[in-house]
């Protein structure tokens, strides 16, 4: 569980450095406090794709082994593979 609230937190930050909205990020870290892991998780890849925000593959990966540790099936989050583009500012 720990390698998880970590991933979810890298995952916030990301999202934060690339300009996700203040008000979803709080809300996303009010879940993980929580242990709400898949409601910060969908609050994170929900808002990011809403506010067209662009990710590299290196977070898509993230994502994913995100998906998967909370069983999610790839159907919930490959959406955010519309997301992907190249020379994206460098994640944590």
């Amino acid at each position: 569980m720990k390698i998880l609230i970590n991933d979810l937190l890298k995952l916030i930050e990301v999202a934060k450095i690339l300009a996700l909205k203040e008000n979803d990020l709080r809300n996303a870290k009010d879940y993980l406090l929580h242990n709400e892991f898949g409601l910060c998780f969908e609050t994170i890849i929900t808002q990011m794709y809403e506010d067209d925000i662009k990710i590299d593959n290196e977070i898509y990966k993230s994502i994913s082994k995100i998906g998967e540790s909370i069983n999610l099936v790839q159907d919930s989050y490959c959406f955010m593979k519309e997301l992907i583009r190249e020379n994206i500012p460098k994640s944590v």
